[in-house]
């Protein structure tokens, strides 16, 4: 691999602006993903841009019977799809060495066998040549007697064999989409396959799906939570109301850009505001966008709009980027996001009733592990890997 995995998660320098975006982009597709009723696709799509996967597939194997029970792709034609279930599927080579694997680990070619062997198998002889691929890099994200997923990566011949860093990328991802697997396998226990809205109630960002004329179509429990612990604005029958009129203001233009963007993609189709706190603490960020047609939800076809609320007190995406990224404690990671978000040290130990001490400790090995050796620095390089979280189409 190159470019993009080549040095994977340096301290310094542009690329990790990259990669950081990459990466963050490709942990919201997949959690996203996995809570849509059809949304794995999406999460595979932003799995091989981060890796440079010529392709992706998510695979569920029935063990007995060496066969796949679900098959979803990113980068497969339709017809090798099915020629590869009707043909190859049982014939694989690969699936021996990953049904010997336990729940997480990873497998490769050269676990399966070398050059030679792979030129004289028709898997590897007949049917990858046709799709222009060679080698893949496999995470198993289940593992039972009644059944295997795995999502493989595959590679053309000029990409070769996976590298250390390609392997470490993916024992980075695997985690995560473990646990994007999970939440799936939960919410289709409880709300069956039409998903729909009951996935948003899982996020920690606040969310609302607002119709034509602002009023509620849906709320997830953390907007809620927000609304009664940050002051900034009330629920009710008529829509959210902002206690302050500037706020209003800003809400009131937002959403009319919003509405009137009719599903378009491009920047219009979204506004984002900060929302300061009555009490000083850190603010919140406002965003809405505009629903596409074909992703308008079928629990709730008159929604327009989509409103998120980032509230930095609250955990979110980019405190577990911070953790993955550099290894900080879920401590350090939270303060690391509350000091880029204005909060001072004195302000943060009052907020979370611990001594000031404790904070300056927290941040003297957040500067250890990262590189970073200001806050100006620190709060720098939380936005540039916000960024991604932020724009990332909802």
């Amino acid at each position: 691999m190159t470019g993009q995995t080549g040095t994977p998660f340096p301290g310094h320098g542009s690329e990790v602006i990259v990669q950081s975006e990459l990466y963050s982009r490709a942990l919201d597709a997949i959690y996203q993903g996995f809570a849509e009723p059809d949304g794995i696709g999406g999460a595979l799509n932003c799995v091989r841009e981060l890796t440079g996967a010529e392709s992706a597939t998510f695979e569920v194997i029935d063990p007995i019977l060496r066969q796949p029970v679900t098959f979803r792709s990113s980068g497969v034609a339709p017809a090798e799809g099915d020629d590869y279930l009707a043909h190859f599927a049982p014939r694989n080579p690969r699936l021996p060495t990953a049904l010997k694997q336990r729940q997480g680990e990873l497998s490769w070619d050269y676990q399966v066998m070398d050059e030679s062997a792979m030129d004289r198998d028709p898997f590897y002889a007949e049917f990858l040549p046709r799709a222009g691929l060679r080698y893949f890099l496999s995470a198993v994200l289940e593992r039972s007697p009644q059944r295997m997923v795995a999502l493989t990566l595959q590679r053309t011949p000029q990409q070769g064999h996976v590298g250390k860093a390609d392997i470490a990328l993916m024992q980075r991802l695997t985690p995560h989409l473990q646990r994007a697997h999970r939440m799936r396998g939960s919410l289709v226990t409880a709300y069956g396959h039409d998903i729909g809205t009951r996935a948003l109630d899982v996020l920690k960002d606040g969310v609302a799906l607002l119709d034509p004329k602002g009023e509620i179509v849906y709320l997830n429990p953390s907007l809620q939570a927000i609304s009664t612990g940050s002051g900034l604005f009330r629920i009710d029958s008529r829509g959210i109301l902002f206690g302050s009129a500037d706020l209003r203001n800003r809400f009131a233009r937002a959403f009319s850009v919003a509405v009137s963007a009719d599903g378009l993609t491009d920047s219009e189709s979204a506004r984002d505001f900060l929302a300061p706190r009555p009490d000083g603490l850190p603010p919140c960020t406002i965003s809405l966008r505009a629903l596409h047609h074909s992703r308008r939800r079928t629990d709730c076809p008159a929604a327009a709009v989509m409103m998120l609320v980032r509230d930095p007190m609250r955990d979110g995406p980019a405190t577990h980027l911070l953790q993955d990224l550099h290894g900080l404690t879920k401590a350090e990671a939270q303060l690391a996001c509350a000091l880029s978000a204005g909060m001072t040290a004195v302000e943060y130990a009052a907020h979370r009733g611990i001594k000031v001490t404790t904070v300056y400790t927290h941040l003297k090995r957040t500067r250890e592990k990262t590189g970073w050796r200001s806050v100006a620095e620190l709060t720098r390089r939380i936005h540039e890997i916000s960024v991604g979280l932020l724009n990332a189409d909802p």
